[in-house]
């Protein structure tokens, strides 16, 4: 069993909501670059051999290390450790939304755009690393099943204002997405802004009182980062490969843009509610390892599905979201599971850098397999790269279920460690 926490027993519902709010501001960057805008154009006719350019705006992703040694070391404890990365980069975060509103998307456009997401990027490093070192800090050992779903659910919708922003662009026009898409970010990082931030980990003030810096080199040199870190690459290459394409899939497909903007977001609102509700009764049922094999069982069949659709044609939009939803809440009882245990690998210690060192990885990944997966795609057909995405990401599966029970043994010992130094 994993070491109890020292916090009290009671779930802070209020607090875990707060949590999933701020990654709704984090969430919805990354579904409009990731689905919307790929999807925008492609429609446009930028050919697939482009989207490489698409997806230099995840490529700061893989730097996140860097900026959490400064969200980890520097802050204002009265204004809120946390807060003081939170609020500026959340302004910059609403005025880049605000610019890109008065340049649509075109061809002659497309480097323009892509410049100003790329310095969107790298100032929002700093906002995305604080929010999961506060989360993989703040929540305790029962609290981090329902507040994963939480946090996963209202990502999901934050993943429906992202992706749904094809439909909106199409019936509202450009200019009012983006300047709706810019005041929602705002909206969506204020209850943090304005709620005080809890206690600082027993861990983390320990070390600050004895003068100790977060480091780097504290994370490379645990045993379980052998496992954790190249996993963390490999999780974010699987998804992102298959992930980044689905879009132009459907476009060539012959989705119209509002077609399109309904099935993304109604498959991913359905699907995440699905896993939201069903993944903590799992996992508190069954283990957060055979959770996972469920879902990575169901990777195969997602995989397939997509072949018939390559090799046919789309069933009617309805079918068609019904499919992709109960896929996606299958899925995601991988993808819950995986991010359940990030929360945890992370040492209360260094949280922000130890999780953003993961997620560097992981965003090195997504960024590798988004500049290759068009390529190949261009080169082997719709009906080969599904089977070649679906190998990927069944191989991180496995090796999240064959490596699990010898990271938790190493993490264990590395929380009572850490508990005995802060007592």
């Amino acid at each position: 069993m994993a070491i109890a926490d020292k916090e009290s027993n009671q779930l802070d519902y209020p607090k875990l909501v707060i949590i999933g709010i701020l990654n709704m501001a984090q969430t919805f960057p990354a579904a409009f670059t990731g689905t919307a805008l790929p999807f925008l154009f492609r429609k446009e006719g930028l050919p697939l051999e482009m989207f490489w350019l698409l997806a230099l705006p995840t490529m700061p992703t893989w730097l996140r290390w860097l900026m959490a040694l400064a969200v980890d070391n520097f802050g204002s404890e009265r204004f809120g450790h946390r807060k003081s990365w939170i609020v500026p980069c959340t302004l910059v975060g609403t005025a880049a939304y605000a610019l890109l509103a008065f340049i649509p998307p075109s061809l002659p456009a497309v480097h323009l755009i892509v410049a100003i997401l790329l310095f969107k990027s790298f100032v929002l490093i700093a906002q995305d690393v604080t929010i999961d070192a506060y989360a993989a800090e703040n929540m305790t050992d029962r609290e981090r099943a329902p507040g994963t779903a939480i946090i996963n659910w209202l990502a999901g919708i934050a993943g429906v204002l992202g992706t749904g922003t094809v439909a909106l662009v199409e019936t509202f026009g450009w200019r009012p997405t983006m300047l709706a898409a810019a005041v929602l970010m705002l909206i969506a990082a204020t209850p943090a802004m304005l709620r005080p931030e809890p206690p600082i980990p027993e861990a983390r003030k320990k070390r600050q009182a004895k003068g100790q810096r977060a480091s780097l080199i504290k994370t490379f040199k645990r045993p379980e980062s052998g496992y954790i870190l190249p996993f963390a690459w490999f999780w974010g290459f699987g998804a992102g490969f298959m992930g980044t394409m689905l879009g132009p899939f459907y476009a060539d497909k012959g989705l119209t843009l509002t077609e399109f903007g309904i099935l993304s977001p109604i498959s991913h609102l359905a699907g995440s509610t699905l896993a939201a509700v069903t993944t903590p009764l799992l996992v508190s049922r069954f283990g957060l390892r055979s959770t996972a094999m469920v879902g990575v069982a169901i990777l195969p069949i997602e995989g397939a599905m997509f072949c018939m659709f390559a090799l046919t044609s789309l069933p009617p939009l309805p079918l068609l979201i019904v499919m992709v939803s109960l896929l996606g809440f299958m899925t995601a009882l991988f993808t819950y599971p995986v991010t359940i245990s990030r929360y945890r690998w992370a040492s209360k210690a260094q949280a922000g850098t130890d999780y953003a060192l993961q997620s560097s990885l992981a965003g090195l990944g997504v960024w590798m397999a988004g500049s290759v997966s068009g390529l190949i795609a261009s080169q082997v057909g719709w009906i080969y790269f599904f089977p070649i995405a679906t190998t990927i990401a069944l191989t991180a599966g496995i090796i999240y279920v064959g490596k699990f029970n010898r990271i938790e043994e190493l993490v264990q010992e590395r929380e009572l460690a850490e508990l005995e130094r802060s007592a």
